[in-house]
């Protein structure tokens, strides 16, 4: 059993219905944040939460309160070390009769992945550049989801992301950096990715320290030429790619 908070209550539940409610398979109208949480503590917590009510604004769904230290018990209740720590706020499916904002908190097992490196393919996508909702974590997210499982399928880590314009834009769970000549690029926002927790303290980071950073578009080509990349996400961190890895479009 898991033990999850739902709607004001903390709730015993079996797995199996907490799957049901993953970003990409439960089709709603909502957001959603995922987190690390590590030892009772949810890291960056207050930046994905912000994040969160940003995307729902967006979308034009009141927030619920979400009180940070429910996140914390319920990591501390399922007793992981390491864990998945998720967010969800919907509103309830059109036809009812008064709309109804839901808030659900779980906290899965997580283990890092042992690969110093990952292994990355290339899928196009009919993503837009400057798609309006690129910044909102949506639960509309069958995209990446089956991003990810087509790529794992076929013995990939990682799939990257084509948008209508042909640039890497993002990887199904992650953002995209990569070295050349000392210089350190990722993609724009305009390319449309999400401007993810762990991108925007790496380029803050990087500033800090005085490297040179540039929000440029990619192609396949440029990366393959790079002196280095890497993905970045709340839960990895920051992962190489292994740039001899990449496969053509399929």
């Amino acid at each position: 059993m898991r033990t999850i908070f739902f709607d004001g209550r903390y709730v015993n539940v079996n797995p199996q219905i907490v799957e049901a409610f993953t970003p990409g398979v439960f089709k709603v109208k909502g957001v959603f944040e995922t987190m690390l949480g590590v030892d009772g503590v949810v890291m960056d917590c207050a930046l994905h939460i912000r994040r969160l009510k940003e995307g729902l604004s967006i979308l034009g769904i009141n927030p619920p309160t979400i009180n940070p230290s429910v996140l914390k018990q319920v990591l501390n209740c399922n007793q992981l070390a390491t864990a998945r720590v998720r967010v969800m706020v919907w509103e309830a499916p059109a036809g009812q009769a008064v709309k109804q904002t839901h808030l659900m908190m779980v906290a899965l097992p997580y283990k890092a992945a042992a690969k110093k490196s990952f292994r990355v393919c290339l899928l196009r996508t009919k993503r837009a550049a400057n798609d309006a909702l690129a910044n909102v974590k949506s639960l509309d997210y069958e995209l990446f989801a089956q991003a990810y499982a087509k790529a794992q399928e076929s013995g990939f880590d990682e799939a990257l992301l084509l948008n209508s314009s042909g640039h890497i834009f993002e990887a199904s769970r992650a953002n995209i950096f990569w070295i050349k000549d000392k210089i350190l690029y990722t993609p724009p926002l305009s390319s449309g990715c999400l401007n993810g927790i762990t991108r925007q303290q790496v380029i803050k980071q990087a500033k800090s320290l005085k490297t040179t950073v540039h929000e440029v578009d990619l192609t396949p080509a440029i990366l393959k030429k790079s002196d280095a990349a890497f993905l970045t996400n709340s839960l990895i961190g920051i992962k190489p790619v292994d740039v001899t890895s990449i496969s053509n479009i399929t």
